[in-house]
């Protein structure tokens, strides 16, 4: 076959798919599923195939962090929370629709209590986060359960009722630094209440240890275990403990991580089967994920096999698994697994459009050698097309947070994507620099005081790597993210100036001075803990801003970012393209109104692919000829 670039439409007019959960029908799969900046709670029948959104007025939307945790769903009672700020009750079976809070600054992760009279949420008002009890039905006004908390996460019911549990972190700390679970007892199990006023908790337990991260909290259906994630050995592991947090155990699953930064609430990386006797995992080691059953409360795991190297999200129900992953050539999907049989069968997709798999990259990780002589690892996609054997020109992309990661799989929809640029001849290296996460808890925190200096080694040692390797064009060299990864295009283009053919920075950080005033209040300290507290390190917050070095800029930039960004304002990108001209330098820079912290319309992100494409065969293509 001959060879195809993957089209540009597939990428723009790509779908998101999250948060699968199956009804009272375990034949009812729902999920989220957002595109052209629209976003609902869709039904899926698997019996018939047939889908359809289940929610309109007012949309689904996350408000607490940066979104996530959007419905939750028991019998014929669907909760959702809505973009008005407020907990909406949905029944399936009439459509009857009903408000059951006040509005608040932000609400989320919703849970259902065993009964379904009740739902636990998580809302955001006056500079705390607080965990919230409110009937399902409506007709009461929410009682806090919570005690002020800087943020919660994750808040779920036991089994039997009769316990609730979330994570809860301090004003200072991420939740990945430091996080605790605090477990509630009622007096009486929710289903024994008349009513919210007769729901009263009698004593609330704390679980949590310095500098220790826990996270996902998940009961037994009986109510009488507690599964959560705990880095206290320096990975982020499984533990299980008795139901009140007492008696926890490590359960071993070999090299890897389970779960990741809790960047938003409502990831869960593993489910209990319906009879409480194992647990179905997702461990992730070197950048990809694997599958997993553990049985409780003892005996050997053992891996299931799975077309996914990457997966989002797991829903159980029966005998079947719902999976929300991708694998390097398949983009993001929604499917269902079998676990008598094995059968794999997807369900929904991301994609649009038919993708010619034979003209895909085949990404690999790898790692390599620091200037400092430590490992940084990426994933590796090699160019396809018919250019040729030599040294291809080369794109390093860089992941947001910075405490994150890039997993082995396809995420179709985020620009730049590694797929569009590899069919077209691109080189791309996804780094996951030191100060990342899937790697230990030493690694994550190789960063903390050197953000801006360790991890711009990594960017150059690793594309210096693909040079040696005689893969990559010194002549031809793009550094690219977006938000933190946007910071690091900035700053690179100032700290290796002659390196670095051009830069393409999406939504990121100039001045890390005025990102602390713009800032949004879930992340507004986590810059303290990447470079050093304020106002002690001041001086070392001006050096590691681009902004700063801005006269060094040799290479050609252009930026990207939304009018209404609420993470990274849109004037750092405006104040860095000006500084750049002002000294003669080449900056473009393109404004998008109405759009935030990433780009969610189709015309918004066919166009930045269009010009971003336009930009690099002007400033780096045309080198070659």
């Amino acid at each position: 076959m001959p060879h195809a670039p993957l089209p540009i439409d597939r990428v723009y007019l790509a779908r998101s798919l999250s948060e699968p959960a199956f009804g009272a029908d375990p034949d009812d799969l729902f999920f989220v599923q957002s595109a052209d900046g629209r976003r609902s709670v869709v039904r899926l029948s698997l019996r018939t195939g047939l889908a359809h959104p289940v929610t309109t007025e007012p949309a689904p939307t996350g408000g607490i962090g940066y979104g996530g945790g959007l419905f939750a769903v028991r019998g014929e009672r669907l909760v959702y929370a809505g973009k008005d700020g407020r907990l909406h009750g949905l029944d399936l079976a009439s459509g009857r629709q009903r408000t059951l809070t006040p509005p608040f600054e932000g609400v989320a992760a919703p849970a259902i209590s065993p009964c379904g009279r009740f739902v636990a949420f998580l809302a955001e008002q006056d500079a705390r986060c607080n965990v919230f009890l409110a009937e399902t039905g409506g007709g009461s006004y929410p009682t806090r359960v919570s005690s002020d908390p800087w943020y919660a996460f994750n808040p779920t019911f036991s089994g039997d009722g009769a316990r609730l549990a979330w994570q809860e972190w301090g004003e200072r700390d991420m939740p990945w630094d430091e996080a605790s679970l605090r477990i509630a007892r009622f007096a009486a199990p929710a289903g024994a209440a008349a009513g919210l006023h007769d729901l009263r908790v009698a004593e609330t337990a704390a679980l949590g240890s310095p500098r220790v991260s826990r996270s996902t909290p998940l009961f037994t259906p009986d109510g009488t275990r507690l599964a959560f994630t705990s880095d206290e050995t320096g990975w982020r592991s499984l533990w299980i403990a008795s139901s009140d947090g007492g008696n926890a155990a490590r359960i071993d699953l070999g090299e890897g991580e389970i779960g990741r930064p809790d960047w938003v609430p409502g990831q869960t990386p593993f489910r209990f089967s319906e009879d409480g006797r194992a647990l179905f995992v997702v461990r992730r080691s070197r950048s990809r994920d694997s599958l997993w059953r553990v049985p409780v409360p003892g005996g050997a795991a053992a891996e299931i096999p799975t077309a996914m190297t990457r997966i989002d999200a797991l829903a159980l129900r029966a005998e079947r698994l719902a999976l929300l992953g991708s694998s390097p050539t398949a983009p993001t999907y929604l499917a269902t697994l079998d676990l008598a049989t094995g059968r794999e069968i997807p369900r929904a997709t991301s994609a649009v459009g038919v993708i010619a798999e034979d003209s895909l990259s085949r990404p690999e990780v790898i790692s390599w050698r620091t200037g400092d002589g430590a490992d940084a690892w990426g994933v590796f996609y090699p160019a396809t097309g018919p250019e040729g054997s030599g040294p291809r020109p080369t794109m390093v992309l860089v992941h947001g947070g910075p405490t994150s990661e890039y997993a082995l799989g396809w995420y179709l929809g985020p620009f730049p994507d590694a797929q569009y640029f590899a069919t077209r001849g691109w080189h791309v290296l996804c780094v996951n620099h030191r100060g990342g996460t899937g790697y230990g808890r030493a690694y994550q925190e190789a960063l903390r005081g050197r953000w801006g200096e360790i991890d711009q080694d990594d960017y150059r040692s690793g594309a210096q790597h693909l040079i040696d390797r005689g893969l990559a064009d010194r002549s031809r060299m793009v550094i690219t993210g977006g938000s933190a990864g946007g910071y690091a295009t900035l700053l690179a283009l100032t700290r290796d100036p002659e390196f670095w053919t051009a830069g393409v920075s999406f939504f990121g950080i100039g001045n890390l001075h005025a990102l602390i005033a713009g800032s949004h209040r879930f992340e507004v300290h986590y810059e303290q803990g990447l470079i050093g507290p304020l106002p002690q390190s001041g001086d070392l917050w001006r050096e590691r801003s681009p902004l700063t070095h801005v006269a060094r800029v040799r290479a050609p930039v252009l930026l990207f970012h939304g009018t209404e960004d609420k993470a990274v304002p849109h004037a750092q990108s405006v104040e860095f393209a000006e500084a750049v001209r002002r000294q003669g330098g080449v900056a473009e820079l393109v404004s998008y109104e109405g759009e935030g912290h990433g780009f969610v319309r189709e015309e918004t992100r066919r166009d930045a692919a269009e010009r971003m494409e336009r930009f690099l065969e002007r400033t780096v293509l045309a080198r070659q000829r």
